[in-house]
């Protein structure tokens, strides 16, 4: 019997992750009906959904709101949802879908089929077109 030891480090990671996993349990979901290898990712404190179309992580699409999404069940500061594809590889990112709007203005359309439809549509021609 192997015994595995986690770091304080990789329980936090996993915390996070799960509770991330909850908190947008919807937009994954509705993602992951056009889409695979739906996940999240956060960089200190900035959370953002994810897809890969790399195996290698060099290309990706982030969804995320004005900015990252909050760590909270309150939404109203997302302001719309925005997903831009991210090509780490030339340095390079493109918009692909935005409804954000800005600072103190009502939030733009937060509806997750137009989001998760473009998002998939984007992301099954970028691989096939492979």
């Amino acid at each position: 019997m192997a015994l595995h030891y986690l770091s304080g480090v990789q329980l936090l990671r996993l915390a996070d992750e799960a509770k991330a996993r909850t908190l947008y349990a919807d937009v994954i979901e509705a993602l992951e009906q056009h889409c695979t290898g739906v996940g999240v990712d956060w960089c200190g404190n900035e959370l953002n959904i994810t897809v890969p179309l790399t195996d290698d992580g060099e290309q990706l699409v982030t969804i995320a709101g004005r900015r990252s999404l909050p760590w909270h069940n309150d939404r109203s500061e997302i302001g719309g949802w925005k997903a831009e594809h991210i090509d780490n590889t030339h340095g390079t990112s493109k918009i692909i879908y935005d409804t954000t709007t800005g600072e103190g203005e009502p939030p733009g359309d937060m509806s997750l089929e137009p989001l998760a439809e473009e998002v998939g549509a984007y992301v099954n021609g970028w691989r096939h077109a492979r």
